[in-house]
């Protein structure tokens, strides 16, 4: 840690003390540098932890940036001392999942095209009377009072600007029926970087996505990420190369929820050699859909695939021709599945005493889409009808949940308490080091011969 203060002037505070106040701070449930400063030097507990190091506020936010690359690292060092001491070994099981966290940023300064643009014009001749000394007259609530707050507030705004193109080029990527209209595009002007959509508590906001990959038996979390999202799509490929970088090796089981399960995650799990333990697309709401669709139309399972013949083969023994192939994208376009549309023929369904049943609206035949490599699917959906995959796939919250239960009620981590991805990361980062460090020690208490431990 001293390499990082190397050609910075005077000598610094002894950084191993500080980082000990920190994390005794943030055991207690203690975030944020401003609070850390008061604490340095009221609380005694901290001031014999340390020394009597009383760093300023600065000094705090300052320490805090710099140690950002340094969290992830220090919590794959406790990851490794675990595998050493057998608590990890080869065949993990793990869970992952995600938890939306409100960003720093305020929910307040959301803003579209229409209002970013507006913003950017008053602010730009704002800048422009800053440029030849003139006065400013600031009418605005939302723009800062000082020449300097206004520069730094443009070049905000310009990277507020970047990333609401990239949503807007995103939105418009989407099937037509997906795509929300312009003015509901949105981007925080506090914290750019962070995604706009709705937290654990139901309020639109902007918000960082944490992930968590958790070990089955010792509860120790693996490894973690902060996204820019709000979803947990297209997490799973990362995560999984995340937790090989720290183990050495893939899971053996990977279990995960419904969100993190399409044919192109299944694909890479397969690749992986890691077997995939979550269902897909399966959740309440789709099964109370799934039921309702039930009782109106037929459904795609009761269409019989023939493989040989590459066509499906409907309920009354008529079989369905190829009608289009139409190309999906997927993981935000940078990707593409296609799928092949079969339509049966008008005159068999017109006349066909199943019709009330299986398409009741349309006037022409009946389709039925399937995608490439569709029996991927089916056999992941087999999977999970067996007696293990339903016992694993039980297990997946208790093990997981913890960690997030543990992050917010006893870590208060509710909210960010620093604006940009890299500073949410670094909170996640102090968090998970903390309750590794916990779990750890729990491990070594519980027995000391691995082999024998059962928690």
């Amino acid at each position: 840690m001293l390499a990082l203060y190397r050609g910075t002037g005077s000598d610094p505070l002894p950084p191993q003390l500080l980082l000990k106040g920190i994390l005794l701070l943030v055991y207690s449930g203690v975030l944020s540098p401003a609070v850390w400063c008061r604490s340095f030097r009221e609380n005694l507990v901290v001031q014999w932890l340390t020394r009597g190091c009383a760093p300023s506020r600065s000094t705090l936010y300052d320490f805090r940036d710099r140690l950002r690359p340094v969290f992830e690292s220090l919590s794959n060092q406790v990851i490794r001392q675990a595998q050493a001491a057998g608590f990890l070994t080869a065949g993990v099981v793990a869970a992952l999942d995600g938890t939306v966290v409100r960003s720093q940023g305020s929910r307040h300064r959301l803003a579209n095209l229409k209002r970013l643009t507006k913003y950017c014009e008053a602010l730009t001749k704002a800048l422009q009377q800053d440029a030849l000394g003139l006065p400013v007259e600031v009418s605005e609530r939302w723009m800062a009072k000082t020449p300097g707050g206004r520069e730094s507030q443009a070049a905000r705004f310009d990277h507020a600007a970047t990333v609401l193109a990239e949503r807007l080029r995103i939105n418009q990527q989407r099937p037509k029926a997906k795509r929300l209209e312009e003015r509901q595009v949105t981007v925080s002007l506090s914290d750019p970087e962070a995604a706009v959509g709705r937290d654990k508590e139901k309020v639109h906001c902007a918000c960082y996505n944490t992930q968590f990959q958790v070990d089955q038996q010792s509860l120790l979390i693996i490894t973690y990420d902060t996204l820019c999202q709000s979803s947990d799509v297209d997490t799973l490929p990362r995560m999984l190369d995340k937790t090989r970088d720290v183990l050495g090796f893939y899971p053996s089981v990977q279990l995960a929820d419904a969100g993190y399960v399409s044919l192109l995650d299944i694909q890479d799990a397969a690749a992986r050699g890691v077997n995939l333990i979550a269902p897909y697309q399966e959740s309440e709401w789709t099964e109370k859909k799934r039921t309702l669709n039930a009782a109106l139309q037929l459904g795609k399972e009761r269409f019989v695939w023939l493989p040989d013949e590459r066509t499906y083969r409907c309920p009354q023994g008529h079989k369905l021709q190829f009608d289009y192939r139409e190309k999906v994208p997927r993981r935000s376009g940078e990707k593409n599945v296609y799928r092949n549309r079969y339509r049966c023929a008008t005159e068999h369904c017109q006349m066909c005493p199943l019709k009330a049943q299986c398409c009741p609206k349309t006037k022409t035949g009946r389709t039925v889409k399937r995608f490439d490599n569709e029996e991927l699917i089916e056999a992941h959906r087999a999977k999970m009808q067996t007696a293990e995959a339903k016992t694993l796939n039980r297990q997946r919250g208790a093990i997981i949940e913890r960690a997030f239960g543990d992050m917010k009620a006893h870590r208060n981590l509710r909210r960010f308490h620093g604006r940009g991805r890299a500073r949410a990361h670094a909170e996640i980062g102090m968090v998970v080091l903390v309750a590794n460090l916990i779990t750890l020690r729990r491990l070594h208490r519980v027995d000391p011969n691995p082999n024998k431990n059962t928690t």
